[in-house]
């Protein structure tokens, strides 16, 4: 396997595998490797159906349930079908690491481009480690004692939405209590490397926790216009065949959404428990 960095913040393309039937444990551990070094790899000109993307991902942890709002691919309802175009516009257009309001946030996804358009419609990633590097050290401490609310954040355009069989309100509250919230550090350490990373994200992170909140939105302002930095960030630039798979816990990403009218078809599985996690701790002691 060849290994050819991106930028030295994140992001790695990979090429001399072959991954379009179930992995060897070798293979495995090499993506593994690879993903924890560079946060974000890819593949180009994968030709995989959705039985081996599937099993893929199982290789890695387990795999989440089905999306509550997206629809899936036909016949693998753990496979996010992703398909935009004017008529559903996207609605991942804003910094964000997935999922940051469930108790259990997920460890990583694949995502598989199946339909791009002509132009645009990348995706850009950015460096969570970097983001908590470039504090200055007076922020890190002040930081480290203090906790985000996560909730379902940008998902509430799509549930305060009036439809024929309830009220944006109902909708709001059921889903207030569906998806819940989550409290996490705003000064994480990650599982694996023990690197320090910034847990912030501006889609779901609504507070910080024991601020008033003029303080609180100030400090959320502040950390945004930090954590969006060209140095700590990358751009792909999809082709039909591509896989990335990216390290959720220190990692935002963002989906470009300049490319309506056309059609963008994306597959997405994603693994929310990582299976080596542990082993490697105990590897580390």
């Amino acid at each position: 396997m060849e290994i050819e960095r991106i930028t030295p913040a994140l992001g790695a393309v990979l090429s001399g595998i072959d991954i379009s039937d179930t992995p060897s444990d070798a293979v495995v551990e090499m993506l593994y490797r690879a993903l924890i070094d560079h946060q974000v790899i890819f593949m180009r000109g994968t030709e995989i159906s959705p039985t081996a993307h599937l099993a893929l991902a199982q290789a890695f942890g387990d795999v989440d349930e089905p999306h509550p709002l997206y629809p899936h691919v036909e016949g693998f309802d753990r496979i996010v079908k992703l398909e935009n175009d004017s008529g559903a516009p996207p609605d991942t257009n804003s910094w964000h690491t997935d999922l940051t309001f469930k108790a259990q946030q997920p460890f990583a996804s694949i995502l598989l481009a199946r339909t791009v358009p002509e132009v645009g419609g990348d995706t850009m990633w950015s460096s969570c480690y970097a983001a908590y590097d470039r504090l200055p050290d007076g922020m890190k401490r002040d930081l480290e004692g203090l906790d985000a609310i996560h909730d379902m954040g940008d998902f509430r355009n799509t549930f305060g939405t009036d439809s024929q069989t309830a009220s944006a309100k109902e909708r709001l509250d059921a889903a207030v209590g569906r998806f819940g919230h989550m409290v996490r550090p705003l000064i994480g350490t990650h599982p694996v490397t023990g690197r320090k990373f910034l847990n912030f994200n501006e889609a779901f992170v609504t507070h910080i926790q024991g601020l008033p909140t003029n303080e609180a939105n100030a400090l959320k302002t502040w950390l945004c216009n930090h954590m969006n930095t060209p140095e700590d960030q990358m751009r792909w630039r999809w082709r039909a065949g591509d896989m990335a798979m990216w390290d959720n816990r220190c990692t935002m990403h963002y989906a470009v959404a300049d490319y309506l009218p056309q059609y963008r078809c994306m597959n997405r599985v994603t693994v929310v428990r990582d299976r080596r996690e542990g082993r490697r701790q105990k590897q580390a002691s």
